[in-house]
């Protein structure tokens, strides 16, 4: 099954398809199907047998998208076992419905850098991970784009950070808030007196000057996470470093309702500052927070009774970095 899978996979790829994470799953398909010794057509019980031994701890729409793997193989397979089984789509619900993400707090941010820039040993490590958590809090980043960012890539003069050829195959230019430059600054300065060869190697780096891992953050991220005793409010089971990205969509659409500024005009350039592709993207990053539903409850008040709108006048800065954000996604 292992080389099915091989063949199958070169195939797909051949035709301009990446599946990193699929083709991982489907690897490890084949070996359960290989530890088994399964040979003739692909059974309904082997197939469903991976889904639920290798995720048996996950909620059901995990092993909807597992599901959703496997039935493109299945079909691929049919071409050399004529019996194959194809799992249904629905036999555990859609695998794309969306779970409410944990919308953090001010607090909430500001307890996880503190608590980052406590970690041990001193010296490096606690240093990366205050700033690589208020990177992503700051610039809604994803994960893989902040830990891929090189020095050459952030512009201190201009306030600006370049993301090079990420999801999409796009590259796109961030505006940074005056106070993300600043931590950036001080980073670097906690860098340069590490002795450390810098020279080929990423903007946020471990303690012996290499690349920080996406399971090394997480497992960082969940110490802290539980430190710090947070509960999710949201449908997954805890608060995820991800949930930072929809914190700063939210957040973002938030501060321009605020300033009086016309969601709908600044959701294209929250579309192109997140780097989606479609803007229904962006608008799947939204949710509907009390604070966020209040701010609209009122505009829309105002506009029912015909009143003069008057929403609460935001600090200087945020309706200028607003104003800036708007400028450089546009351009």
């Amino acid at each position: 099954m292992q080389g099915a899978v091989a063949h199958y996979l070169e195939h797909r790829r051949g035709l301009g398809f990446e599946l990193r994470h699929a083709g991982r799953l489907l690897l490890d398909f084949a070996r359960y199907a290989d530890a088994r010794a399964h040979h003739g057509p692909l059974t309904l019980d082997l197939q469903l047998g991976w889904v639920r031994e290798r995720a048996h701890r996950a909620a059901p729409i995990t092993w909807a998208r597992r599901v959703e793997i496997l039935r493109p193989f299945a079909k691929y397979y049919r071409q050399f076992a004529p019996e194959s089984a194809v799992p249904d789509r629905g036999l555990f619900g859609r695998a794309h419905r969306r779970l409410t993400p944990h919308i953090y707090t001010e607090r909430e941010i500001a307890d996880l850098v503190e608590a980052a820039g406590q970690l041990g040993p001193p010296g490096l490590r606690p240093a990366t991970y205050q700033t690589l958590f208020g990177l992503l809090a700051a610039s809604g980043m994803r994960l893989g784009e902040a830990l891929r960012v090189r020095a050459t890539d952030i512009h201190f003069e201009r306030g600006t950070l370049t993301v090079r050829q990420t999801k999409f195959k796009k590259s796109r230019l961030l505006p940074l808030h005056p106070s993300t430059g600043e931590a950036l600054r001080a980073y670097r300065r906690v860098r340069d007196h590490a002795g450390l060869d810098l020279s080929d190697s990423p903007f946020l780096i471990g303690d012996r000057g290499h690349a920080l891992l996406k399971p090394t953050v997480h497992r960082v991220f969940a110490a802290l996470r539980r430190q710090l005793g947070w509960v999710a409010r949201g449908g997954h089971p805890r608060p995820r470093i991800h949930d930072l990205r929809h914190t700063f969509a939210v957040h973002r659409v938030q501060l321009w309702q605020q300033a009086g500024m016309p969601p709908d005009h600044g959701m294209l350039s929250l579309c192109t500052y997140l780097g989606h592709a479609r803007i229904t993207d962006t608008y799947w990053y939204l949710t509907g927070t009390p604070e966020l539903l209040a701010t609209s409850g009122t505009r829309f008040e105002h506009f029912a009774l015909g009143t003069p709108d008057a929403p609460d006048a935001p600090d200087a800065p945020d309706a200028a970095d607003a104003a800036e954000v708007a400028e450089v996604a546009h351009v």
